[in-house]
């Protein structure tokens, strides 16, 4: 991994008090503060405030809270989810709970997702990313219909 400019992602180094530069271009339509909180996958995901607004609103109208699998998802997203705040520098402090479930020690690695920001251990997004390619080349991966 290196610093290229990649449109979609970049590694940064994480300091002893948890925090980190987020990168500019994908700070720039944030806001100040984000939401961050529990990967599906072994990261951090980073919703702006009006993002998260919307993932709340889909989960009040498509989710049966009837449903207790749902129910322990969403328990699980809302009840480690944080609100953090830039500093002047473009800084946010990742809780330590967050870093710990994510796996991150130094650097972390910023992936610009449709909706969201993903924080990943870049070692771990590696291995991620290497699983999933031979998924998909082995065909266990279902591509259909994804606009390619």
């Amino acid at each position: 991994m290196n610093k290229n400019k990649n449109r979609n992602n970049r590694l940064n180094s994480m300091d002893a008090k948890g925090r980190v530069p987020f990168p500019a271009f994908l700070r720039k339509n944030l806001g100040k503060r984000v939401i961050l909180t529990k990967g599906y996958d072994p990261c951090i995901y980073v919703y702006s405030e009006k993002e998260w607004k919307e993932f709340i609103e889909r989960i009040k109208k498509d989710w049966s809270l009837y449903d207790i699998e749902k129910r322990k998802i969403v328990r699980e997203i809302m009840g480690i989810s944080q609100e953090v705040e830039f500093d002047d520098y473009g800084r946010i402090l990742l809780p330590g709970k967050l870093v710990e479930y994510a796996g991150i020690k130094e650097k972390c690695l910023f992936i610009s997702m449709p909706r969201w920001i993903e924080i990943w251990n870049p070692e771990k997004y590696e291995e991620y990313q290497k699983d999933v390619i031979e998924k998909v080349q082995k065909g266990t991966i279902n591509m259909e219909g994804f606009p390619l």
